[in-house]
Formats: C-alpha cells, structure tokens, sequence
C-alpha cells in the first residue's frame, strides 16, 4: 500500500489516504515518528501496527492526564483505562512502559497517601491500610509504607484529636457514659485505630471532661 495523500484532521490527527482506498486516521505524533509521507510504501503487516501504536498513543495520553491530576496506584490507571473500553493488551503495555519511565510508583503513592491522610483527616494505621488495598497496592508495598508511617504504632495524640471534637457533639445527645464511650469506640476504630489507642485516646478525653 502506498501513501497518496496526508491531510490534516485537526491540530493534532492527520488523514493518511492510501492507494487501495483506505484511510489511516493518526495522531500527528505516531505520524512522524514512523516517518510516513506521501508515495512512502507501507509494508504489508503494518498497516494493523501503525493502528495499534496509533491507540497506544492515546492510552499512553489519557493515562498522563489522569496522572497529571494526582497521584495514582497502577491498580487505579488500569480500572480508570479499563472504563474506557481500550484493549487490555494495550492497557498492560501502557501501565509497563509508565512504571518502567517511573511515571507510576506504587510505594511513592502509598507513601504520598498515608502522609496526606495522616495529615489532613488524621487516620491511623487499619485505616491507611484498607484504603491502600483498595487501590490494589501489593501487601508488602503497604507493609513498608506502614511500617514507615507508623513505626511505634498508632500516633494516640491524632486520636485525642479526633476524639475532643466528636466528644463535643455527642456529649450532649448520650448522657449515657458507657453508651458515649462505645460510640467514641467505634468512631474512632472507624478511623483506623486498634482498640488499645481507642480505650487510651477515649479515656483521655473523658478524663478531661471530669476535670473542666
């Protein structure tokens, strides 16, 4: 097949006309970089490659953009291509090429993560941890970012924290004090906290209380 005429589609495709009636739609990058133009004979066989690098190409760009927005597991980048109906061949050669180029890093993620989660909503290690697993990081990735993140255990003054401020509206609502401490329990364990650091952190505040 030979090439008769390029035309531009937009700022970023080209038309490529081929002698047999067929048409290449390309971006302009893939284009170039095969170094296509007019009277240039495509080999039999590659027309069906020049198509699949042609929608790699794109992966490859919708993947930057998602990428470009926040960090993300390689498990999300995957979930978030697979949604958009691509090849899955396509998709396992793009998520390579990406953690290979460094652009995905599942432990820098799960690290950028827990240090914002930690910071931001004051989660402790369970709840770091199930978030974590939910993005499809690996079990020993998430055990060195844990093991990192939360080397002495829980951090109970994030659970004091959490605890003063759901302590002020429930004070009221649950005169109750073995009822209040059970909510404060499960409030608290919701957040990623062993029962050790809930009982210190709860007692703590109900300690305080008792005091004011």
């Amino acid at each position: 097949m030979k090439i008769v005429r390029v035309a531009k589609k937009d700022e970023n495709n080209v038309i490529v006309y081929l002698d047999n009636d067929e048409k290449l739609f390309l971006s302009y990058e893939v284009f170039l970089k095969n170094g296509l133009r007019k009277n240039i004979e495509i080999p039999d066989g590659h027309f069906e490659l020049l198509i699949e690098e042609n929608q790699k190409h794109y992966i490859k760009k919708r993947a930057y953009s998602y990428i470009a927005r926040r960090h993300h597991s390689a498990f999300e980048i995957r979930t978030k291509l697979r949604r958009k109906k691509y090849d899955d061949k396509l998709i396992e050669g793009v998520i390579t090429e990406l953690v290979e180029g460094g652009y995905l890093n599942d432990e820098e993620f799960s690290e950028i993560f827990a240090d914002e989660n930690i910071r931001l909503k004051l989660w402790g290690r369970n709840k770091i941890k199930a978030e974590l697993m939910k993005r499809g990081v690996n079990s020993a990735v998430i055990d060195i970012v844990l093991s990192k993140k939360f080397p002495e255990g829980n951090d109970v003054g994030n659970a004091i924290e959490l605890v003063r401020k759901k302590y002020r509206l429930l004070k009221d609502r649950t005169p109750d004090e073995m009822k209040l401490k059970q909510k404060l329990y499960t409030f608290l364990s919701s957040r990623g906290y062993d029962y050790a650091s809930c009982k210190e952190a709860v007692n703590v505040v109900i300690n305080e209380s008792a005091i004011e």
